[in-house]
C-alpha cells in the first residue's frame, strides 16, 4: 500500500514538474462538457481466502475438529501487482469553482491468483489433506460520480461508485485418507463492489487533459461450494464452501479529449 501511494504521489508530482511548460490562455479555463479517454497504470490486488464446513452429524464424512482445522488453514491471503489500462469518458459541469459530474470506465485486471492449504488431520494424523482455493478475474467497470474544485487550468476531485467485475473462484479439496477423498467446484458471476478515488488533472489545451489518480474498489466475498466424498465411504459427504474477497488498488496516468 505504501509503495502505491508513494506512486500516485509521483504521478501528480510529475503532472506538475516546472521544466514542462504549456501554453495557457489568458481567460479562465472551464472545465464543463464531456471527455473520453485512455490511462495505464499499475494494479494491486488483495486477495483472502476461507473455507467452511461442518463435521459429525449424521452422514458426515469429516470428524471433529475436521470443520475447525480446515477452516484454520485456508484462512490465508496473498497480492499480485500488474499493469493495468483503462477506458473512460463521462461528463461535468463548473460552478464557480465547484465541479460536479459523472464518469464511466473499463480497466484491464489480470488477476489470476491462488492459496493451498493442508496439514495432517488432527483426528487421523496419519492422513493428510490439501484444499487449494482460486481466483481469477480479467477485468472490472465503474460508475463513478466526480466532485472536485477547479483552480483555473487545475482539477482535484475525490470520485465513489459502483463497480463490476466478472470474478471465477474454483475450490479443490483432496485427503489420501484409505480410498481417498476429493471435492471440486468453480464459480464465476458478475459481482458488484463498491469504490473510492481521488485525483489530478490538468488541462494541457482547450481540448486534451492529463490526470493521475488512485482507485480502491472492493467486492466482498465470491463462493463456490463442492461435494467432498471418500469413494470407501460412498455414504458419506460434506459440502465444503471456498470464499475470497478481493480488493484492488490501481494508480495510474491518462490523457482524456474534452468536447
Amino acid at each position: 500500500m505504501i509503495k502505491i501511494l508513494a506512486l500516485f504521489s509521483g504521478c501528480i508530482s510529475f503532472l506538475a514538474l516546472p521544466h514542462i511548460v504549456y501554453a495557457e490562455s489568458s481567460n479562465q479555463y472551464d472545465w464543463s462538457g464531456g471527455y473520453i479517454g485512455g490511462s495505464l497504470g499499475a494494479l494491486h490486488g488483495k486477495s483472502s481466502y476461507d473455507a467452511s464446513t461442518r463435521d459429525s452429524f449424521p452422514g458426515s464424512y469429516f470428524t471433529t475438529p475436521d470443520a475447525a482445522q480446515i477452516s484454520d488453514e485456508a484462512n490465508k491471503s496473498s497480492s499480485q501487482s500488474r499493469l493495468s489500462a483503462g477506458i473512460f469518458g463521462g461528463y461535468g459541469e463548473q460552478y464557480d469553482n465547484l465541479y460536479i459530474g459523472v464518469e464511466a470506465g473499463i480497466n484491464s485486471l489480470s488477476v489470476d491468483d491462488s492459496s493451498t492449504s493442508g496439514d495432517a488431520y488432527i483426528s487421523q494424523p496419519t492422513a493428510r489433506f490439501t484444499n487449494k482455493i482460486s481466483i481469477k478475474a480479467d477485468w472490472q467497470a465503474t460508475l463513478r460520480a466526480r466532485l472536485g474544485w477547479t483552480n483555473n487550468r487545475w482539477l482535484t476531485y475525490v470520485n465513489g461508485g459502483i463497480a463490476a467485475a466478472k470474478i471465477r473462484v474454483a475450490g479443490a479439496y483432496a485427503d489420501n485418507f484409505l480410498g481417498a477423498a476429493y471435492g471440486y467446484n468453480s464459480e464465476q458471476e458478475t459481482k458488484l463492489g463498491w469504490t473510492l478515488g481521488v485525483g489530478s488533472e490538468y488541462a494541457l489545451s482547450d481540448n486534451w487533459t492529463i490526470r493521475g489518480e488512485y482507485s480502491y474498489t472492493d467486492y466482498g466475498d465470491v463462493d463456490t461450494k463442492s461435494v467432498v466424498r471418500n469413494s470407501s465411504f460412498p455414504n458419506l459427504s460434506n459440502n465444503l464452501k471456498s470464499s475470497v474477497e478481493l480488493k484492488t488498488h490501481i494508480v495510474s496516468l491518462g490523457i482524456s479529449y474534452s468536447f
